[in-house]
């Protein structure tokens, strides 16, 4: 049996970070225990100012005491104020079920980021004398005394990206930073731990900034250097102290059109202490140096970016298909993917390889790029011919795609060519796996589509002219983001982009960071509503709520104004992206507007639940009045939504489609007298389409969810293993190696056709919530309660899958045969389920847990109902 000790701290959701920004950051653990049942009942967290007055039991910052309670996350720093740059360390011990107290945790740290307009001693930069498009180099020599340094900190906001450099090294592993947020309203900023960096004597400090999100770069840069003697030397970006700059290689960059690279115009040392001005061919004229220019800054407030970054997760060897006949080679990179190629390649001087990227291939076996639109797709290399074999990945773009060109000029060699797999670093959280490998595949498919379109902003898509964050799609998408990845720190920053975008009135925009789309945004926006009380409920996080809940208000508020009589009929997506026959036609091909659904439908159903969610977030945080009134008020949208859009005779909602039905009991608006008969509509609307769907963005997630809750979990494995159009086995059967946009994508290659877009794969918490079962209850906070309900479809024999949750790993495994069924769990340490065994054995005598007869509890639909605590636990019923 483990020894019991909380492990796993974590600040911010981050563990032992710098450059925190709130002045009281939350604060989290987990404990391992093999004891049955075990369960927090109190905590003590202890802070300290250095690690040795920690450990010798000294607490100069924080000493909380004994709190009663079994919180473990988002628990509040309540010791001494922090000041810029400070570090505070701190240890955690916990009380268990017996009143043994555990031994405290290792020492974990965080440090405070610069929280003052007055620590940043620098000013904005970069150069306005030219050099549009192109990768800007900037440096700098400074000079540090021969003394020993205690710790340096180098503080960098770059708009649009930037690469640090000191003393000829990168600093850090950040890709594509900063992330796309609004510079009017927030910049953020990363901190690095420089000490190791820093010189006796001479030293030099290098910018590469590319475009990015923002146009034209600029950049603030601040290193504050800690000597052992106390003295402080610092070093920022100014006119006139010796920042210069100059044209770089990168001769072109762009999100969206790619990357120029001429490794002609390299300058070999520049970001060294060692580079003079004498090495460059001329000063201050072009090709040289010339000073800096002090620029306006954009805006917003400087915030510590503590958002796991870009990086690459995954290096793959494309396979070359042919040779196209005007010579350019055709590679397949294996699947559809973000990221780029690494080049290495020898030859002559102005030699070039020109990489050309898309996702599917025409009619003719070479790239599509109408879907790609606009987008140039495009990353060129120029060699420079003088030191062999020559390296190169472009900096400041990224490409979704499948397969690439490559077109050679001049007198060269490709050495070799590898794809590199880049996302925002969010870390996998769960696993999924059963005895039918395609599902194996779809589980597989959907996580990788939702991967890809992580890039500091859930994305619609990842290659063409857009990769922005819609407020539609993540209503239905982001549950299946905590399923998939460790959100907590991520969706905190995209919180802030939401509420960015709120306007006087009260409204936001259609996308987060407001870079496409109106303003006011779409009414089925809900993510405002939404996102506050999922990272509450997942992580803990009520900060999130306390911070949202007055503009959330303002914002229904808005809606309300604008509703006719509690209907909404403004709409300009509604049920987005059902099949084609689905669709209202369009000059250019099949459009995306549903025919069949009413919009003012889809617009009052959200309306009603934006509301709903506000009555639970006020409850949350304890204002009752408040809660009863948007009760109440949703309500009133509930019956007029009735009134408008249901026949009670029929049981159909607006023109009985598979979406109108399922919106209204997914969304809690149908009566429940009536959920069984609106539940047998779905069912024969889908038989009648023979288990296809006819839903789109809103509605495919939900339809499953409903098919699940009202037991009927053959008909939604049916719809999940349909292999004809429309349909995800469709896709697979064709190929497919991440979920489209359109249903039949294949035979419709119009200018909005993405083959790697989350919307459709929102549907992925069909495998963890319901074939394995790993839910939560309601008003659960961070999955402390548990439900644990798999769903037992009879075309399968086996499932399992595991998630981790902020207490630990949860998993849930299922076996049946002829005879017996089996459940095997595991509930972390301090938390406890509700465990739904169902009948399929309908002449079962016994039910065991851990070889002992178990006598439980059955519900109305049969099932044995358990209640269990932490713990591993193997459940059989024969």
């Amino acid at each position: 049996m483990k020894q019991l000790k909380p492990v796993f701290l974590r600040c911010e959701y981050t563990e032992n970070p710098i450059g925190v920004h709130e002045a009281h950051p939350l604060l989290s653990w987990r404990c391992e225990s093999g004891r049955p049942g075990g369960r927090q009942t109190a905590y003590q967290i202890a802070a300290s100012s250095t690690k040795e007055e920690l450990d010798s039991g000294e607490y100069t910052l924080w000493n909380s005491g004994k709190v009663r309670g079994d919180q473990f996350c988002g628990i509040p720093y309540y010791g001494t104020p922090l000041a810029s740059a400070r570090r505070a360390y701190w240890k955690v011990r916990i009380w268990d079920e017996e009143e043994k107290v555990s031994d405290f945790s290792d020492a974990a740290f965080f440090e405070m980021g610069l929280l003052e307009k007055t620590d940043w001693k620098g000013r904005w930069m970069s150069f306005l004398g030219g050099m549009v498009g192109n990768g800007i180099t900037i440096r700098y020599g400074f000079k540090v005394p021969d003394k020993k340094v205690r710790r340096a900190r180098a503080y960098i906001a770059g708009i649009g990206y930037y690469e640090l450099r000191l003393n000829g090294r990168r600093v850090g592993d950040r890709l594509l930073d900063p992330g796309a947020m609004d510079f009017s309203k927030t910049v953020l900023y990363s901190a690095y731990d420089v000490s190791k960096d820093i010189r006796s004597g001479a030293n030099a400090a290098g910018l590469i900034l590319g475009t990015g999100w923002a146009g034209h770069p600029k950049a603030l840069f601040q290193l504050n250097i800690e000597f052992e003697d106390g003295t402080i030397q610092e070093e920022c970006t100014d006119w006139g102290i010796g920042w210069l700059v100059a044209r770089g290689p990168i001769t072109n960059n762009s999100i969206y059109d790619g990357e120029d690279y001429d490794a002609r115009l390299e300058k070999d040392g520049w970001d060294t202490p060692e580079y003079t001005l004498a090495d460059a061919a001329e000063h201050q004229r072009p090709g040289g140096w010339i000073h800096c220019t002090v620029v306006e800054p954009p805006g917003g407030e400087l915030i510590g970016a503590l958002l796991p970054p870009v990086r690459v997760t995954g290096t793959f060897e494309p396979r070359l298909l042919r040779v196209l006949d005007d010579g350019r080679e055709l590679w397949d990179a294996g699947a559809n993917r973000t990221g780029w190629v690494r080049l290495r390649v020898s030859g002559e001087r102005g030699a070039g390889v020109s990489l050309t990227f898309a996702e599917v291939l025409n009619s003719e076996g070479d790239l599509q790029m109408l879907p790609l639109r606009t987008a140039r797709c495009q990353d060129n290399y120029i060699l420079r011919g003088d030191k062999g074999v020559e390296e190169y990945a472009p900096r400041f773009t990224y490409h979704g795609f499948q397969y690439f060109t490559v077109r050679k000029t001049g007198n060269l060699k490709i050495e070799s060519l590898s794809v590199e797999f880049a996302r925002t670093d969010l870390a996998r959280n769960a696993v999924f796996k059963c005895d039918n490998e395609y599902l194996n595949r779809l589980a597989d498919i959907m996580w990788h589509t939702d991967a890809c379109n992580i890039f500091s902003v859930p994305t619609d898509c990842c290659q063409r002219d857009e990769r922005h964050g819609w407020g539609t799609d993540p209503t239905v998408r982001i549950e299946g983001c905590v399923y998939h990845f460790d959100v907590a720190s991520f969706f905190e920053k995209w919180l802030r982009d939401i509420f960015d975008t709120q306007s006087d009135d009260g409204y936001f925009a259609d996308t987060a960071p407001h870079r496409w789309g109106r303003r006011p945004c779409d009414p089925q926006v809900n993510v405002p509503a939404l996102l506050p009380l999922l990272v509450y409920h997942s992580y803990g996080n009520r900060r999130a709520l306390e911070k949202t809940y007055e503009p959330l208000k303002k914002y229904v508020h808005a809606l309300l104004v604008e509703a006719d009589r509690l209907l909404i009929s403004r709409t300009g997506w509604g049920e987005w992206a059902c099949p084609r026959d689905e669709c209202i036609p369009e000059e250019y091909g099949p459009g995306a507007v549903a025919k069949n659904i009413d919009p003012t439908l889809v617009s009052t159903a959200y309306l009603y639940y934006s509301v709903s969610l506000v009555s639970e977030s006020a409850a949350v945080l304890g204002k009752e009045k408040e809660a009863a009134y948007y009760r109440d008020l949703a309500g009133f949208v509930r019956q007029r939504f009735n009134g408008r859009f249901f026949n009670p005779q029929t049981c159909q909602y607006d023109k009985g489609s598979q979406s109108a039905n399922t919106l209204a009991l997914y969304l809690g608006l149908a009566e429940p007298e009536y959920s069984g008969r609106i539940t047998e509509n779905i069912v024969q609307a889908l038989k009648d389409k023979g288990n296809h769907l006819t839903t789109g963005s809103m509605g495919t997630k939900a339809i499953l969810e409903v098919l699940c809750r009202e037991g009927k979990a053959d008909l939604g494995y049916d719809v999940m293993t349909t292999k004809t159009c429309p349909g995800f086995g469709y896709m697979l059967e064709q190929g497919a190696s991440s979920i489209w946009e359109r249903w039949e994508a294949d035979t419709d290659n119009n200018i909005m056709n993405s083959r790697n877009q989350p919307m459709l794969a929102a549907a992925a918490v069909w495998f963890y919530k319901y074939l394995a079962g790993i839910g939560m209850e309601s008003g659960a906070v961070a999955f402390q309660d548990l439900v644990i309900k798999p769903q037992v479809p009879q075309a399968l024999s086996h499932v399992e899958a595991s998630m981790d949750i902020m207490a630990g790993r949860v998993s849930s495994a299922w076996s049946k045969t002829a005879g017996s069924f089996t459940l095997t769990l595991e509930i972390p340490f301090n938390t406890r389920a509700r465990v739904h065994v169902p009948p399929v054995i309908p002449s079962a005598a016994s039910l065991t847990v851990n070889g002992q007869a178990e006598k439980a509890e059955r519900d109305e639909k049969g099932e044995y109902i358990l209640r269990l605590g932490a713990g591993k636990y193997e459940i059989v019923l024969k």
